[in-house]
């Protein structure tokens, strides 16, 4: 079985019997660098666990708001605890209308957000190229860190036979390998 690994580059090649040569290429995306907005929405969001919804669009006072499906203190001082700006009414709510001391709720929330900033930094990608999220989003988020641990990332392999047309497809890799034995002639073999 003829596989090429992209896990420590973002092309290889290989050369077959016939001089039939196969390249895979990581087709990497352009992805938003999130603005502090974003980020601290992601915050909430994550700590939270389930939303109705996320902006970074401004409303009234607030530069972006997030709706949990169920409030706590820790996905309200989530953002305070990492640090963000903008946490006025966040520590409000926390301390005043849940009735949580402040450094009890950024406890919670350090220890609901540990391990999860890939999680989060995807979150605020998303808040930062839509504008509004939902659930679905968050899900989205969520698969695509899962994808990104297993190696699973999206390819585009090229085949050239002399005298014929480059013939492309995408795919996608899994531990960062590429299977190509599929796509090359069964009587091709390693050069």
């Amino acid at each position: 079985m003829e596989r090429l690994d992209l896990s420590r580059a973002a092309s290889v090649a290989k050369t077959f019997e016939g001089w039939i040569t196969v390249t895979a290429r990581k087709i990497e995306t352009a992805k938003p660098i999130p603005g502090s907005v974003a980020l601290h929405e992601a915050a909430h969001v994550v700590a939270a666990g389930e939303i109705v919804m996320a902006t970074i669009r401004p409303t009234g006072d607030a530069l972006g708001t997030t709706q949990p499906v169920k409030m706590t203190a820790a996905a309200a001082a989530a953002p305070e605890a990492l640090g963000h700006d903008g946490t006025g009414w966040d520590m409000f709510l926390t301390e005043h209308v849940l009735g949580v001391d402040p450094g009890t709720a950024k406890a919670a929330a350090r220890s609901a957000l540990a391990g999860r900033h890939d999680e989060l930094h995807e979150v605020a990608i998303l808040l930062e190229e839509r504008g509004t999220i939902g659930q679905g989003d968050v899900n989205e988020a969520r698969q695509n860190v899962s994808e990104k641990r297993q190696g699973i990332f999206p390819v585009q392999v090229e085949i050239l036979e002399p005298g014929r047309k480059i013939v492309t497809f995408p795919t996608k890799s899994f531990r960062g390998v590429v299977k190509i034995s599929d796509f090359i002639p069964s009587s091709a073999k390693a050069a």
